[in-house]
């Protein structure tokens, strides 16, 4: 099993032990409660996007994630893809979707022009689990709220 598939299965183990994001079910997941400022890094993944990437390269990303209590959201991030070089705060925007179960999904464009979606499940207030529904852009990521935004315990 490669490193990066046992990596996969275990941010799939995590999220599937880890249960729903909340202690009290009685308290379902929304957009509202994700509003706020936070950051993200990737895992090293495949893109096989082709121009101007060279195809079949690893890739990897770091950067923020602006989310407001309507599911719009913005940010940049800084990415790197082997075999051809770094890209430094790329835009992008779009929308957040968050369902009572705690699953969702990120869509989004960037500036560099390009759109993906990616499902998401919410461990906690403060934390994300993301991965691309790309099938030629590969690769898992972690979402962490900045600290002290956690104040959106209002609907």
């Amino acid at each position: 099993m490669s490193c990066k598939t046992k990596t996969l299965a275990g941010v799939i183990a995590l999220a599937l032990l880890s249960g729903p994001a909340t202690a009290d079910h009685s308290k379902a997941c929304s957009v509202k409660k994700l509003a706020g400022n936070w950051l993200f890094a990737t895992s090293i993944g495949r893109q096989m996007l082709g121009a101007p990437f060279p195809p079949d390269q690893d890739i990897t990303a770091i950067g923020t994630m602006n989310i407001e209590r309507d599911g719009t959201m913005s940010g940049k991030f800084d990415v790197t893809v082997e075999g051809f070089g770094f890209l430094s705060n790329v835009l992008y925007s779009g929308v957040v979707t968050v369902n009572p179960d705690c699953t969702g999904s990120i869509s989004f464009s960037t500036s560099q022009g390009s759109a993906r979606t990616d499902s998401i499940v919410v461990l906690s207030r403060k934390e994300i689990l993301a991965m691309s529904q790309d099938p030629m852009n590969l690769w898992t990521y972690q979402v962490r709220r900045i600290a002290g935004r956690l104040d959106n315990d209002r609907d």
